[in-house]
């Protein structure tokens, strides 16, 4: 499987920069650095961590990092999410997608 183009986020300039054996400690499951490149280059669930090269050395952020997460928890919740039931308010719905960080049903 061919290895996608790393493209660099400059803004990531302006958050916390981690070393990518920094980055590892930030994640809630055990992560190694190879895991880290893996989900630079090809991504995890369709969300890739976004990093920049300074001086030939690659970086990521503690932000790029919660966001890399909440887009996989974004993902877990749209294919998990059910139908609303009938006995759900449309109160009781917004209110979860509110919670988890997903947009309310329309």
């Amino acid at each position: 499987m061919a290895s996608k183009m790393i493209r660099d986020s400059p803004a990531l300039l302006d958050e916390t920069l981690l070393s990518l054996v920094e980055a590892c400690a930030h994640f809630p499951v055990k992560s190694s650095r190879a895991t880290l490149e893996r989900w630079i280059r090809t991504g995890s669930r369709g969300i890739v961590l976004e990093t920049v090269l300074i001086c030939g050395k690659r970086f990521t952020s503690k932000e790029a990092i919660n966001r890399f997460i909440r887009g996989q928890l974004q993902v877990e919740m749209e294919k998990a999410r059910p139908e609303p039931s009938k006995s759900m308010s449309k109160k009781a719905i917004a209110e979860a997608s509110r919670r988890f960080g997903l947009p309310e049903p329309k």
